[in-house]
C-alpha cells in the first residue's frame, strides 16, 4: 500500500516505523485497505439457540444461564467459523457485561481468530478490544489492535485517536501520543475537556511549552470558568519569563471572580502586581481579600499589604497597616516605621506619640526614636523638649545615634542661647 505524505509531522525522535504507520493513520487522504468479503451462513438450529442465548443476556437475573448455554455450544463440532465468530462473541459480551474484562478479552479474541464477522461486526469487534485492552492496561496491545482498525476504517473518529494517544501516554512516550490527540482534537465537532488537558500534558511532559500558550488560550475561550486553566496559562508565562501577560491573565480570572477563594491565588496577584509596578491594585486586592477573610489577616499578608500602600503612596493606609502589624505582632520596629512616615509628612505629634509607643515597646535602637522626636520638637518651636530628646540619644549603645544626637544636641543648644523660643 503506497503511503502519502502526511500533513502531520511527529515531533522528536522515533521508530521509522511508528513514525511511517502514524503518518498513514493521520493523512486526510489516507488509502485504507478493503477486507475480503466473508461467504456466512448459518443453519437454523444455531439461529435458535444463539437468538435464545442473546435474549437471556438482556436480563441480569438470566446472564448466568446465558453462560452456559453459550459455554455448551462452545463444545460444538459442527459450527462453521461464522458460527463460532458469532459464539465467541456472545460469550466475550457476557463477561464484559460482567465486568470480567481478561475472559471478556480472551472470547474476542477467539471471535476475531476466526475472521469471519462482516466487516462492521468486524471492526466493532476490534475497537471494543482496543478499548478493553486500555481497561486492563496493555496499553502496547491496545495501539496494535487499534491500528488493525485504522487499516480498514475510513472516517476514523476522534475517540479511535485519543485511545491511541491515551495508550501512549500511560507508557509515557508522549512524542508518540502528541500527533494522535492533536489529530482527534482536530476531528472532533464537539470540545473534549479531557483530549485538551492530555495535549497540554504532552507539552509539558515534551518540555514544549511555548505551544501551551495557544492552546491554553484556546482553552480558556471554550471553559472560561476553569480556574485552572486561567492559572496554568499564567504560570507558563512566568516560566517564560513573559511576566506582563502571566499578570494580565490573572487579572481577568480575578474580575471573572474566578479566584474568589483562593488565597494562594490572590496572594500570587498581588505580588506580581507589586513586582509589576501596580501597588494600587495589589493593596486593593490584598484589602479586599482581608475584609472577606478569604486571605488570613497575620503578619507576612499584613506586611504584603503595607508594602502595596507604602509603593502606591498611600500613606494613610500604609499607616493604619503598620499599626495593625504593631498591634499583631507587638514589634516595635512597626511604630518606628511610622514614626519616620509621619516625620516624612511632618505630622510632628503624630512622630513624637509613635516614637514613644515603639521606645515603650523596646525599640532595638531607641536612640534613633528619640532623635526622631527631638527633630519633631525642634520643627514644632518646642526646644527645650528637643533638648530632652536628644539628650537621651545621646545615651544610646549605638554610636551612631551618639554622634547623630550630639550634632543635633549642639544646633538646639546654639538656638536655646541665641534666644530662639523653647
Amino acid at each position: 500500500m503506497k503511503i502519502k505524505q502526511c500533513a502531520f509531522a511527529i515531533i522528536g525522535s522515533c521508530l521509522l516505523t511508528q513514525t511511517s504507520i502514524a503518518q498513514e493513520e493521520l493523512s486526510d487522504d489516507r488509502q485504507v485497505e478493503e477486507r475480503e468479503i466473508r461467504q456466512q451462513s448459518i443453519s437454523q438450529p444455531f439461529y435458535k439457540r444463539i437468538t435464545a442465548i442473546q435474549e437471556l443476556m438482556d436480563a441480569d437475573e438470566t446472564r448466568a444461564e446465558a453462560l452456559e448455554s453459550a459455554k455448551v455450544q462452545e463444545g460444538n463440532a459442527r459450527l462453521n467459523n461464522y458460527e463460532r465468530a458469532l459464539l465467541f462473541q456472545t460469550i466475550g459480551f457476557i463477561y464484559t457485561n460482567e465486568s470480567n474484562y481478561p475472559d471478556g478479552i480472551k472470547y474476542f479474541e477467539k471471535s476475531l481468530a476466526e475472521d469471519a464477522l462482516p466487516n462492521e461486526a468486524q471492526q466493532g469487534m476490534l475497537f471494543s478490544l482496543a478499548s478493553l485492552y486500555m481497561q486492563v492496561e496493555e496499553y502496547r496491545k491496545a495501539i496494535d489492535t487499534a491500528r488493525r482498525w485504522f487499516k480498514y476504517e475510513q472516517n476514523p473518529s476522534g475517540e479511535a485517536y485519543i485511545l491511541i494517544a491515551q495508550a501512549y501516554s500511560q507508557l509515557s512516550e508522549f512524542k508518540n501520543a502528541q500527533p494522535y490527540v492533536e489529530k482527534a482534537i482536530e476531528v472532533k465537532e464537539e470540545p473534549q475537556k479531557s483530549w485538551h488537558q492530555l495535549l497540554l500534558a504532552v507539552y509539558f511532559e515534551t518540555d514544549q511549552k511555548p505551544k501551551a500558550i495557544p492552546l491554553l488560550r484556546k482553552m480558556v475561550q471554550i471553559w472560561p470558568d476553569e480556574k485552572q486553566f486561567w492559572q496554568t496559562l499564567s504560570g507558563i508565562h512566568m516560566e517564560l519569563k513573559q511576566d506582563q501577560e502571566a499578570l494580565a491573565t490573572l487579572m481577568v480570572a480575578y474580575r471573572g471572580a474566578l479566584l474568589d477563594d483562593d488565597e494562594n491565588a490572590q496572594l500570587t496577584l498581588a505580588q506580581l502586581n507589586i513586582f509589576l509596578n501596580s501597588p494600587y491594585t495589589a493593596g486593593v486586592i490584598v484589602e479586599k481579600g482581608l475584609a472577606s477573610g478569604v486571605i488570613e489577616r497575620n503578619k507576612k499578608n499584613l506586611e504584603l499589604l503595607q508594602s502595596a500602600w507604602s509603593g502606591a503612596r498611600e500613606y494613610d493606609k500604609a499607616l493604619a497597616t503598620m499599626g495593625d502589624l504593631g498591634n499583631l505582632t507587638g514589634d516595635p520596629l512597626w511604630a518606628f516605621r511610622q514614626a519616620k512616615v509621619y516625620n516624612e509628612l511632618g505630622n510632628w505629634d503624630r512622630v513624637v506619640e509613635t516614637a514613644r509607643v515603639a521606645i515603650e515597646r523596646n525599640y532595638e535602637r531607641p536612640g534613633e526614636a528619640y532623635i526622631l522626636i527631638g527633630i519633631a520638637h525642634a520643627e514644632s518651636g518646642r526646644l527645650r523638649d528637643a533638648k530632652t530628646a536628644f539628650q537621651s540619644a545621646t545615651e544610646s549603645d549605638n554610636e551612631n545615634d551618639r554622634k547623630n544626637a550630639a550634632g543635633w544636641l549642639a544646633y538646639i543648644n546654639d538656638r536655646l542661647s541665641t534666644g530662639a523660643s523653647s
